[in-house]
């Protein structure tokens, strides 16, 4: 009886493909890692981009603000003797405007991106500047269940520029559940006072005041 002879001929085909295949798994990981990092590049120019956008807006609200007070001035040439004669009424309105202009040409305007916080209960409330620099003198609890921590002041918060606020629950309460006040006090270059408060509750917070002290 004849027996069948078992091929020993190499598939040659097979083993390149598998040794391809076996090649391409560490390319395509290679590949996505890739995608992933373009992909965290750009939300990172986005987010660029959008504190951009945010403080070009607040330069263009600075900027009527500023337009207005100068027709209020040019109007109020226009309508008295200031020019031929001393008008004290008149005088008194001009100073007071250009007082109003010094003002905006420096005025820090401090928003909030949104707040968070991590898995060890750490609240981070991201605080962030769209207008001129802001010299952050006090960070103070008004109310809630909170310690506030690393506060890091004085601090100088530049236009375009962000901090965190960070603080955790006092007791075994989740943060989320905290409810909170938050007292900011800074200052402009010229050592004019402000007094913001943030309102939160949990992660969800907002600056519900801003106002000048003097």
């Amino acid at each position: 009886m004849c027996k069948d002879l078992v091929s020993t001929e190499i598939d040659y085909p097979a083993w390149i493909g598998a040794i391809a295949a076996i090649i391409g798994v560490p390319l395509s990981l290679v590949s996505i890692i890739k995608l992933v990092s373009k992909d965290k590049d750009r939300e990172a120019q986005i987010g660029k981009l959008a504190t951009i956008a945010i403080v070009l807006e607040a330069q263009t609200q600075a900027m009527l603000e500023q337009n207005q007070l100068l027709a209020q001035q040019v109007d109020i040439f226009r309508n008295t003797g200031l020019l031929h004669a001393q008008d004290g009424e008149a005088v008194a309105k001009l100073q007071a405007i250009e007082e109003q202009k010094l003002r905006l040409s420096v005025q820090p305007r401090l928003w909030l991106n949104g707040a968070g916080y991590r898995s060890n209960g750490e609240l981070h409330i991201d605080l962030n500047n769209k207008g001129e620099v802001a010299y952050l003198d006090e960070i103070n609890l008004i109310s809630g269940n909170v310690t506030l921590h690393s506060k890091s002041l004085p601090y100088e918060l530049e236009k375009g520029e962000r901090r965190n606020i960070y603080g955790r629950a006092n007791d075994d309460s989740h943060i989320k559940d905290a409810v909170y006040m938050i007292e900011l006090l800074y200052h402009n270059s010229i050592k004019q006072n402000y007094r913001a408060v943030i309102e939160g509750h949990g992660a969800t917070a907002k600056i519900i005041s801003d106002d000048p002290l003097d």
